[in-house]
């Protein structure tokens, strides 16, 4: 089996989308054929991370890595001296520059992924040029969502080999166990998420009180931490059940999402395009734990979710969305008939087991 070195910038212990998406892919690898070259963020927390690991990690000795000449020779002595075969830059821009200097020391396999953050490079002319000549290097361009290839298609060029490589849930982990660990006279909405204005925590406080009006027992928890905080908790004064969790660990962020009756992330699109949700994975981890969905209309968000198992609203219309609200909290039959379809659509489309089988494929593993 070829070994692969992995070239990131994001990489635990840091926390992030994009370093859940790299550490969730190595665990479906043998870990003795994986090589990590990661930045470091914090030096005392990758060292404690990096023991734990099941595959080594050398760390650059920075927060950053960018493609300079001597992170380029630190990449080609351990293509070298680790026997490296294939090379995954976990985020193409702009480490996948380097994809050439990669072959040259022996990888025989390039491959690079997206997330997001380049379709602000699309949309920038010098950017542009970076994303065309990652294209043309690289042996396979991964993506997480057809929204976001069709905003970069362009940028990298019409050579680019692009494949499909969403990221996958633990539908084990997910799912809900049985009864539910709060007063099922109370009906939770939640919304998980980092606090910051796309992710529309703000439009969930402007129609509480409207629905408040119909559903005094409900209550909205806010979890997360993230520079919006303080503006939504003024948002929040006078508003009835409202809570905001702060920063929670994994542990205590499962156990909200459990607790909930419904999903709730009226996510929308801002900066002109520029602050997109890529994909949305949180949407899929509710629908794994049997929970209804309401998602904004942001990027690739609606991908996530059928018609079966949630509403997509557009991330502005603060009407649709109370609606969509409401229409959960009043019918317990649509709330159980989405969540079960829900769980359903992950089992099928978005486990691990799926998952891992289309990362061995694109790294060429198999």
């Amino acid at each position: 089996m070829p070994r692969v070195l992995v070239v990131t910038n994001d990489f635990p212990p840091t926390v992030g989308g994009i370093q859940s998406y790299v550490r969730d892919f190595l665990a479906t690898l043998p870990p003795e054929e994986v090589v990590v070259f990661a930045s470091t963020q914090d030096s005392p927390a990758a060292a404690a991370w990096d023991r734990q690991a099941p595959y080594r990690v050398i760390r650059w000795p920075h927060r950053i890595m960018l493609p300079t000449p001597g992170v380029a020779a630190e990449m080609r002595r351990l293509i070298r001296h680790e026997q490296i075969e294939v090379v995954w830059f976990a985020a193409a821009a702009p480490l996948a520059v380097l994809a050439s200097a990669a072959k040259r020391a022996g990888a025989t396999r390039v491959v690079a992924s997206t997330h997001g953050h380049e379709v602000g490079w699309s949309m920038l002319p010098g950017a542009r040029q970076v994303l065309r000549l990652i294209g043309s290097q690289c042996d396979a361009v991964t993506y997480i969502s057809k929204y976001t290839l069709r905003r970069f298609r362009r940028a990298f060029g019409r050579h680019t080999n692009f494949v499909y490589l969403p990221s996958g849930v633990d539908a084990a982990a997910f799912r809900r166990p049985v009864p539910a660990t709060l007063d099922p006279a109370e009906l939770t909405v939640t919304c998980i998420s980092r606090l910051v204005p796309r992710k529309g925590q703000d439009s969930l406080l402007a129609v509480w009180s409207q629905l408040q009006a119909k559903h005094p027992t409900a209550r909205l928890v806010i979890v997360g931490e993230g520079p919006y905080e303080s503006k939504l908790q003024k948002q929040a004064e006078g508003l009835n059940n409202v809570c905001f969790t702060g920063r929670v660990s994994d542990a205590e962020r499962l156990r909200w999402l459990h607790a909930s009756d419904i999903f709730a992330m009226p996510a929308r699109t801002r900066g002109g395009g520029l602050d997109v949700e890529g994909l949305g994975i949180v949407y899929l981890e509710a629908q794994a734990a049997g929970i209804p969905v309401i998602a904004g209309d942001s990027g690739g968000a609606p991908e996530t979710v059928t018609a079966e198992s949630g509403i997509v609203v557009p991330g502005r219309d603060r009407q649709a969305l109370e609606n969509a609200l409401d229409a959960l909290l009043s019918d317990v039959q649509l709330r159980t008939r989405m969540g079960a379809a829900g769980r359903a659509h992950v089992l099928q489309h978005w486990t691990w087991e799926h998952k891992g089988a289309d990362f061995a494929q694109v790294l060429g593993m198999t």
